[in-house]
């Protein structure tokens, strides 16, 4: 039953306040899809009731067509119920989607009552509608009729150069890839950087697409342990020369979340350049600083005789998970090499996709966190408290970002105690998938923070009594 605070009717200020910062021009889009944000984050619980069509027109400053227009939106979508002189109560949609990581061949969905801990996904972005709706409206008035070069329409580019120049690295159109993805960016990167039967250095954690992306292209993995030691490993690794490139996840590491000090990138890329092994940066959970943290400048070598350097970004974990929009920002000889490779793989990504992302990041350029840098830190809190409390004996080290903690020293295996918990409704992945040759991390688990505080306390309390 819910309780009495989620039956209340919120006040009209405070769900503006809540709705955050207005735009110089507030549409029906943008509330709706605002509120829809706000309840898929849990900040809005469901059984609340909407103030009133006319007090939140006062508030907004809007029409009450405008208002009237958003809760139509919402009742489409599902997320309200409706009744005369009851006012619009929140609800979850009837069928409602599980978000789902692609971190299995054939991933099974949560049943609707489970608490699913496997995903690092977050809501989308609240502007996401609003950029859908507009570039949607505006398919008629683009010129080329939908053909747009391989490396990516001139908007989009322009938009990633802004990016990196914003983070202290100057960056020209000729320097950027646009890809389907960050997978498919570190793809085309390993296949520009090295040949089949090529030796490629990954992280021991890592993210589990990584290695598939290696042995998908008919290469070899050298695993590179992350712990204490691991920048100087990998640099005297590098220094070896028995490398043929390495993949690693400098800011905000998938799943430690521990970033390379400025110091420790320096030496590494020392070490590449002497060695000339090409390095290919993973930079999906870059935008994940939710704790504020001064960052060191992208990790990229300026020597001009130095193997290039891959920087890989994407837009699928910072706006949204349906948005498969990446890029590789590299040297200019090597986006030739990538620009042929890439017309044997694909023409490009879609248009529409690409010209979102474009407005996305343009419009978000000037945040200083992601737009759910408070949500984050708040599960995050909720999820260290709870194990405290009911798993003492667990062990991690607090990430200095992303999504996800890295937990050792687990009583049970793995594997023993992801089916235990299978059985009382909450859904994990074993570390093992997280070793680059399954092998590894038998008493280990990621848990992500990207879920309601109420589910995540929820699950730590099941995992202690297990």
């Amino acid at each position: 039953m819910a309780n009495k605070s989620s039956r209340s009717t919120i006040a009209a200020p405070a769900l503006v306040e809540l709705l955050g910062p207005l735009p110089d021009r507030v549409t029906s889009a943008w509330v709706s899809s605002h509120i829809m944000a706000l309840v898929a984050e849990g900040r809005l619980r469901t059984g609340s009731i909407l103030p009133s069509e006319r007090s939140l027109a006062i508030t907004l400053d809007v029409s009450r067509g405008t208002v009237t227009r958003a809760m139509e939106q919402l009742l489409e979508h599902d997320m309200l119920d409706s009744k005369r002189g009851s006012g619009h109560r929140v609800r979850l949609p009837k069928r409602a989607a599980r978000p789902v990581e692609s971190l299995d061949p054939h991933p099974t969905l949560a049943s609707n009552d489970a608490i699913d801990l496997r995903w690092t996904v977050m809501p989308p972005h609240p502007l996401v509608q609003e950029c859908a709706t507009a570039v949607a409206s505006g398919i008629g008035s683009i010129t080329s009729l939908g053909a747009s070069p391989a490396q990516g329409v001139p908007e989009l580019i322009d938009a990633i150069c802004q990016h990196y120049n914003r983070r202290g690295l100057p960056t020209s159109p000729e320097q950027v890839v646009v890809t389907n993805g960050v997978i498919s960016g570190l793809h085309l990167s390993l296949i520009a950087a090295t040949r089949p039967g090529a030796l490629v250095g990954v992280e021991n954690p890592t993210y589990p697409n990584i290695p598939r992306v290696v042995n998908t292209e008919r290469r070899r993995i050298t695993p590179l342990d992350v712990a204490s030691g691991f920048p100087a490993a990998l640099t005297a690794v590098l220094h070896s020369g028995t490398l043929d490139a390495a993949i690693i996840t400098p800011d905000f590491h998938n799943p430690t979340g521990h970033v390379l000090s400025e110091a420790h990138r320096t030496n590494i890329l020392r070490a590449a350049a002497v060695s000339r092994t090409p390095l290919i940066i993973d930079e999906s959970l870059v935008t994940f600083n939710w704790r504020g943290k001064e960052m060191p400048p992208p990790m990229v070598s300026t020597d001009r005789d130095s193997a290039p350097t891959f920087l890989v970004g994407g837009t699928s974990k910072s706006l949204w998970a349906g948005l498969r929009v990446g890029w590789i920002r590299t040297s200019r000889r090597a986006t030739d090499a990538l620009a042929n490779i890439r017309l044997g793989v694909d023409l490009g990504a879609p248009v529409i996709e690409q010209l979102m992302a474009a407005q996305l990041m343009n419009r978000t350029a000037n945040a200083q966190a992601p737009s759910h840098a408070e949500l984050i830190a708040t599960q995050y809190r909720a999820l260290t408290d709870a194990m405290a409390r009911h798993l003492p004996h667990w062990t991690y080290q607090a990430p200095e970002g992303g999504l996800s903690l890295w937990c050792q020293n687990l009583t049970l295996p793995a594997h023993e105690l992801v089916q235990r918990a299978k059985e009382r409704g909450v859904e994990l992945l074993p570390g093992v998938m997280f070793s680059p040759s399954q092998r590894d991390w038998s008493h280990a688990l990621r848990l992500p923070f990207t879920s309601p505080v109420h589910d995540l306390e929820h699950a730590v309390e099941i995992l202690g009594e297990l």
